[in-house]
């Protein structure tokens, strides 16, 4: 797999980076809007100013350099800005991590992104992926999802997406042949 590599769209990469581009500037002109004044919201400095000092919003966790501004903490901030925060968050690092950085890494030799597979580098004995890691494009959003189609098979091939569910203890009830165990797979527990 890192030898022969993955084909990627990078026409629709580069169609979904206008529309996020889009998304982020519409979020930040409704922040501006919101909140009456124009700052730059990836800065955690300049977001803690506005939620607290200006909007006068409660102060959940502080944090050796001031107020916290984690997502965490605007989850549980009762205001829209703070959806709007969340939300330009997720955008901005799927633009920036995913959909803007995945074109340049393919080859210009074969048209395809290759990746390292790790076979001996997690505590847990899986395996992982990295320059780039492909393991964790977020999946459970629709534009993560996205990213993931975006992945393309070559004609007439297809690509799975598997997850072997407790891969580790299927093993272990299968050898041990412990009764309790295999039971309690077999019965979906």
């Amino acid at each position: 797999m890192e030898r022969k590599g993955f084909l990627i769209n990078t026409d629709e990469l580069k169609i979904f980076s206008e529309e996020l581009k889009r998304e982020i500037a519409s979020i930040e002109d409704e922040v501006h809007k919101i909140s009456g004044d124009k700052f730059n919201l990836a800065s955690p400095k300049q977001l803690s100013e506005v939620l607290f000092s200006k909007l006068g919003l409660e102060v959940i966790k502080k944090t050796k350099t001031g107020i916290s501004t984690d997502n965490e903490v605007l989850e549980k901030l009762n205001h829209p800005i703070a959806k709007l925060i969340l939300d330009f968050r997720e955008l901005s690092k799927l633009k920036s991590t995913y959909v803007d950085v995945l074109p340049t890494l393919v080859s210009v030799n074969d048209h395809r992104i290759h990746t390292t597979f790790n076979q001996a580098l997690t505590t847990t004995g899986r395996l992982s992926s990295s320059n780039p890691n492909l393991q964790n494009i977020p999946i459970k959003t629709l534009r993560g999802q996205r990213v993931r189609k975006s992945f393309i098979a070559e004609k007439n091939k297809k690509i799975l997406s598997l997850d072997y569910s407790q891969i580790e203890l299927r093993v272990l009830a299968h050898f041990s042949d412990d009764p309790g165990l295999k039971k309690a797979f077999q019965d979906d527990i």
